[in-house]
């Protein structure tokens, strides 16, 4: 009778090696719901500096454990590359006529390190966000895409519908490379592509917009004075103006008396309440230069079309005569570009 029981604990004995050393099912961090918030640039101003903007790549990820639970960290790799295989440096918005609109995405705050894909453009480093989860643990996650229009583009023209870019689901992918412990890997090399993408839309629009730069003084005359009784004492000066490509726009100049004919007075100093009559004109002699225009009509004033270029104009004026008490006499004027 000895024997059976025998055989029923070594049975047992068996069966308890077994499970000592079974290996724990492979944990593994997987991600989900990746989303990019859109690269919304709003009204951009190519004669002025650069303009920024920033959005926000959210994530989650999850452990999945193992019999015993093993802590993981990965680093989770984020690629861009551009859609229609187009440049990366830069990138480009387009309007509904073909015209360009360049810009770049960002890793930093600074804007010094381009956003890229490991296999597709120029810049060749993704974004990197290490994680650490405990097993069975599951969490959020966010980084943040930077962005910025490049400055210099003064022929830009404007576009009603605006500029955009969209990056579809195959312009951007995601790989996690994994291991088990508390320091992620540090780099996306080796690391499984998971399929993720987070398509978004990168946008802006472009307004038409004009600067102006007064030139020096118009002086009447002599600058060491007029004598009196002289008649039709003339002088000149130029300001520019510059426009937004294909802007057009018409100038209208405002003596401070409001004239719409340009039909100034010039004030002098002190009490003096002797007031000096000029014109302003377009030419030397004859067609006047007021301020009847509107950004639908050149009236009495002068038109033109911007290339991103500043434009020079000469404005002349005249003053009638000169018996008035002697004094320094001036009036501003005031340069008006209706677009």
């Amino acid at each position: 009778m000895s024997t059976p029981i025998l055989r029923c604990c070594v049975a047992l004995l068996l069966l308890g090696f077994g499970l000592f050393w079974m290996r724990p099912a492979q944990a593994t961090i997987t991600c989900s719901n990746t989303t990019m918030s859109p690269v919304a640039f709003g009204p951009v101003n190519p004669l002025s500096s650069q303009t920024d903007t920033q959005a926000t790549l959210s994530f989650t990820c999850k452990n999945s454990g193992g019999v015993f639970g093993t802590t993981y960290s990965a680093t989770v790799c984020f690629s861009i590359g551009e859609p229609g295989g187009g440049p990366t440096d830069p990138r480009q918005m387009s309007d509904a006529a073909g015209d360009i609109l360049t810009f770049q995405l960002y890793r930093d705050s600074a804007r010094t390190q381009p956003w890229g894909s490991e296999g597709f453009g120029t810049f060749r480093t993704p974004m990197q966000v290490n994680i650490t989860l405990a097993p069975g643990a599951s969490q959020n996650f966010s980084a943040t895409l930077y962005a910025r229009v490049t400055n210099g583009q003064t022929t830009v023209p404007p576009a009603a519908a605006g500029y955009s870019d969209n990056y579809m689901n195959g312009d951007t992918a995601t790989s996690i490379n994994q291991q088990s412990g508390n320091t992620a890997p540090g780099t996306c090399g080796g690391g499984y592509v998971s399929g993720l993408t987070f398509p978004f839309l990168v946008s802006a629009s472009v307004a038409s917009q004009c600067t102006v730069s007064a030139g020096i003084p118009l002086t009447l005359g002599s600058a060491g004075g007029v004598a009196a009784g002289t008649t039709n004492n003339t002088g000149s000066t130029t300001f520019s103006v510059t426009c937004t490509n294909s802007t057009s726009y018409n100038i209208g100049l405002s003596p401070s008396n409001n004239s719409l004919t340009g039909a100034g007075l010039m004030s002098g100093t002190g009490g003096n309440t002797n007031k000096v009559p000029y014109q302003l004109n377009q030419k030397v002699t004859g067609t006047v230069w007021g301020n009847t225009a509107t950004s639908a009509s050149v009236g009495n004033g002068v038109a033109g079309t911007g290339n991103g270029s500043a434009k020079s104009l000469t404005v002349y004026a005249t003053a009638p005569g000169s018996d008035f008490k002697p004094d320094t006499y001036s009036d501003i004027v005031t340069i008006n570009v209706n677009y």
